[in-house]
């Protein structure tokens, strides 16, 4: 949600409501070149219709091909103009009505990095000003985030932080899993862009999550001892977020996790020279804190211990 430091802004395609003569969103589809080129093939091959998605790949439809565009089920579609722009973009996401186009992104008031989503065969992936936030390398970010819940064992009644939101793609999972997840997002402008990503859609109305705005590096200190059975910490790069990579901030971690509890803490590619450097540092500082068990999850990038 947008902080004080951050006023609500208008993103994406909207209109204004003949009720409140407000700003509100329109019906859009969600669209990224591989949706576009799947449209613009079967209109190459003279078909009338074709299956595809509205919604980034969430779900599938029989889309309408006319001389004019493609138009889906619920009314919402794209002219070819739209449809070839969108094709020609491998890097970006869109919200398409008819033949406007708005491309999903934000700039963050608070870290001064533009938020946007970034395609992949499967959920999209967070982009932050270049840096991808999820590995889209022979992976998807719905393998990844699998991988990484993964050492944390069964969840089912578990209570699990979820130390960084992002798009809401740990949280969903580990609350379909049966966990109960508080999750913390400090960024105002990645809520927006999750708020837009219909792959986030349930971390908004899962009632089994709880969303916090807010540094969970400040947030964390009013959970109580023990108050967690798992929690996840995947944190931006180090160079971004170095404090929470800290001994303060893992001493917290060991505090609000119940004895014996699992920490499964992502870092990076720990065979790249960067990863290999934090991977040491961090093991060094989850021993010191108390953590047990500390071992590597090459899997998962990232690293397991047991509090």
């Amino acid at each position: 949600m947008p902080g004080r430091d951050e006023p609500p802004l208008l993103t994406g395609l909207s209109e204004v409501s003949a009720e409140t003569g407000r700003y509100q969103p329109i019906s859009t589809a969600v669209l990224c070149h591989l949706q576009a080129a799947m449209l613009l093939e079967a209109r190459e091959r003279g078909e009338t219709d074709c299956v595809c998605s509205a919604d980034l790949g969430v779900s599938k439809a029989v889309a309408a091909l006319s001389s004019a565009g493609a138009t889906f089920p619920d009314g919402t579609g794209a002219t070819w103009s739209a449809l070839e722009r969108i094709a020609a973009d491998v890097k970006g996401c869109f919200e398409v009505c008819g033949n406007e186009i708005g491309r999903i992104q934000q700039m963050s008031g608070r870290s001064g990095r533009l938020a946007s989503l970034y395609p992949t065969m499967g959920p999209p992936a967070l982009l932050l000003s270049g840096t991808l936030m999820h590995r889209v390398r022979g992976i998807d970010p719905a393998e990844d985030t699998r991988r990484k819940l993964a050492p944390l064992g069964r969840l089912e009644g578990a209570r699990l932080l979820d130390a960084a939101t992002g798009l809401g793609y740990t949280a969903i999972e580990a609350a379909d899993r049966g966990a109960r997840v508080v999750t913390v997002e400090w960024d105002p402008a990645v809520d927006i862009i999750a708020g837009r990503n219909p792959w986030s859609a349930k971390l908004f109305d899962t009632a089994a999550i709880e969303r916090r705005s807010g540094d969970v590096g400040e947030e964390i200190a009013a959970f109580d001892d023990g108050a967690f059975d798992a929690v996840l910490h995947d944190p931006p790069v180090i160079e971004l977020a170095g404090d929470l990579y800290g001994g303060e901030f893992y001493r917290q971690l060991h505090r609000v996790l119940r004895r014996g509890g699992r920490l499964f803490h992502y870092i990076g590619n720990p065979d790249s020279p960067s990863g290999a450097r934090a991977l040491r540092g961090v093991r060094r500082r989850l021993g010191e804190v108390g953590f047990d068990d500390v071992r590597r999850q090459p899997e998962a990038f990232g690293v397991s211990a047991r509090a």
